[in-house]
């Protein structure tokens, strides 16, 4: 089995995923590779390619110096590679905290001005007597009430 460097100009040829490889490779390492090498590296990669995802969304927000990966899709790793996955990338990260935290609020409120609308609309009054300071107010004083009874 002779190595084969057919590639001696481009090692890539026209192929996208190739040329995207040895982007930021030296050339001579690039010409190295011999057409087998290069199949069993595109034959690895396949799983990793950008439409192996349902939703596959991706944006930098360049003030910040950040950028946002939001993907979804069918799960394809091994139970060992999962478990690995969550050895060293766990979700209850501080950072991770945060972001949920944030992505809760920015969802909750949309929700509670759609409900406090239909409620409205509808002419329902949770408290039927000063709107919800007086609901607080009295349930302090019930709190206060049942501490003193005890």
């Amino acid at each position: 089995m002779g190595i084969d460097h057919r590639h001696r100009g481009n090692p890539a040829g026209e192929d996208p995923f190739l040329e995207d490889f040895f982007r930021d490779m030296s050339p001579a390492l690039a010409r190295s590779f011999t057409d087998e090498q290069l199949l069993e590296i595109k034959k690895n990669f396949a799983g990793r390619s950008r439409g192996a995802h349902s939703v596959d969304l991706r944006f930098s927000i360049p003030f910040l110096r950040t950028y946002i990966v939001f993907l979804l899709g069918r799960e394809r790793r091994s139970r060992k590679r999962r478990a690995h996955d969550r050895k060293f990338h766990p979700v209850a990260t501080m950072g991770n905290l945060f972001v949920i935290a944030v992505i809760a609020i920015v969802l909750s409120v949309p929700v509670f001005i759609t409900g406090y609308g239909v409620k409205s609309s509808l002419g329902i009054d949770v408290a039927s007597t000063g709107g919800v300071h007086s609901t607080i107010e009295e349930l302090r004083q019930n709190l206060v009430s049942a501490e003193k009874g005890m």
